[in-house]
């Protein structure tokens, strides 16, 4: 029998998942707790879903929006003369500033002040999902249609849980190397 959605997802309650209303350090306590829980031969968690107040998956905390959560939100800064004739847009001024607020900063201070920093503030947002029963092929083509690392799987319109490219991946991997045994052949 082929293999659907479902065989390779990991459910919510494997998953690490927080409301949008907590702070990066209690995602990052989600996400070790989830670690300890990984299923043996599967591998580790790289994001934190997000639900909001109805209990609906929204969002996404991955690498780079705890790398976001690290670079303080700034106070625009008077646009002066000099850089208003240079041709220095106030999106190029103000993504400067905050990288070199994250590099001259102590790193200490900085993961402190990330500590504090609400999840629904630096999280993506999660809209892509594929129902539960659709087949490998069809997450295949998703993966590759929209470049994703996951996508949310669905039962009915509700999300149920997460299809990670690195268990499709495993799947896939153990199929082939299956395949390739000289005693499996006949």
């Amino acid at each position: 029998m082929a293999k659907r959605v479902k065989d390779l997802m990991l459910s919510l309650s494997e998953y690490a998942v927080v409301g949008e209303d907590a702070t990066i350090l209690e995602a990052l306590r989600a996400l070790a707790e989830s670690q300890a829980k990984v299923p043996p031969g599967r591998q580790p968690h790289r994001a934190i879903l997000v639900r909001d107040r109805r209990s609906e998956i929204v969002g996404k905390l991955h690498y780079f929006a705890f790398l976001r959560a690290l670079v303080p939100a700034r106070e625009p800064m008077a646009t002066g003369d000099v850089l208003e004739r240079a041709g220095v847009g106030d999106d190029l001024r103000d993504a400067s500033m905050r990288m070199l607020d994250l590099l001259t900063g102590d790193l200490v201070d900085v993961c402190e002040r990330a500590r504090s920093v609400a999840v629904r503030d630096v999280c993506t947002p999660a809209t892509l999902g594929i129902d539960e029963e659709a087949s490998l092929s069809d997450a295949i083509s998703m993966f590759l249609d929209h470049q994703t690392l996951s996508l949310l799987v669905r039962r009915g319109g509700r999300t149920v849980g997460l299809l990670r490219l690195s268990d499709l991946f495993d799947e896939l991997s153990r199929q082939m190397m299956q395949e390739d045994r000289p005693e499996e052949r006949s």
